[in-house]
């Protein structure tokens, strides 16, 4: 068991369901904070509910949480388990205080790639379609960022077999698009309130677009692969 002290940097949701991350002012480096309980077994014990995470909760970007976590269980599979910490049951976590997103920037410097390319320790493989992903176990990051000037940056809406609409983004390097999931909380509501005009309308407004990454678990369909997606876009 260890003492954590995080800048939240990251808030994903998927449904009713949050991942949160962030930059361990002590050690240096990405940490995922998992429920007490959190096992690989059921995928939903892995995941924050609304009395947790989200706008005004513990875990919510710019909060400085300390809180007490155990590494992951032998178990747990890379590379999420590069950052995985499990919250020890009966501990206490506390607020410290709440920072603005330059200051998060600045925190979380070191942890910045140059590009898409070398990012998740290079180990990125992208498919004809853009999509790309990291192979299952390997023992690198699957959590990283990097910077972006706006015209590096496109969205857009992919309308799901169930007919939902879930925004997408296309970074574009080198002329080499990548096309990446939105599950960044802030990003996806602005896009349910305004749709893509919002996202865009806020790129074109920024210097600067400090772009979170990260990787999402492997899923049924394709059981070998973790997609890399956008766990946050701070415009500067």
């Amino acid at each position: 068991m260890a003492t954590y002290e995080l800048i939240i940097s990251d808030v994903t949701r998927y449904g009713t369901l949050y991942c949160v991350a962030g930059w361990d002012l002590g050690d240096g480096g990405m940490v995922r904070p998992e429920p007490p309980g959190a096992n690989i077994v059921a995928e939903a014990s892995r995941f924050w509910d609304a009395s947790h995470a989200g706008p005004g909760r513990l875990f919510s970007v710019g909060n400085v949480v300390r809180f007490e976590a155990s590494a992951p269980p032998q178990a747990f599979p890379y590379p999420h388990a590069t950052e995985d910490r499990i919250f020890v049951s009966g501990t206490k976590s506390v607020l410290v205080k709440q920072v603005t997103i330059e200051q998060i920037r600045k925190s979380v410097a070191a942890g910045v790639s140059p590009s898409v390319e070398n990012a998740f320790g290079g180990k990125l493989i992208q498919k004809s379609n853009g999509k790309a992903y990291v192979a299952a176990g390997e023992k690198v990051c699957s959590l990283d960022a990097i910077e972006i000037v706006p015209e590096q940056i496109s969205f857009y809406a992919e309308v799901t077999q169930a007919g939902k609409r879930r925004l997408r983004a296309v970074i574009e390097e080198d002329g080499i698009e990548y096309d990446l999931s939105v599950p960044a909380d802030a990003a996806r509501t602005r896009f349910l309130a305004g749709g893509v005009a919002a996202l865009e309308a806020d790129a074109k407004a920024s210097d600067l677009i400090h772009v979170r990454l990260g990787l999402c678990r492997p899923f049924a369909a394709m059981p070998d692969a973790c997609y890399a997606q956008v766990n946050g876009l701070y415009f500067l």
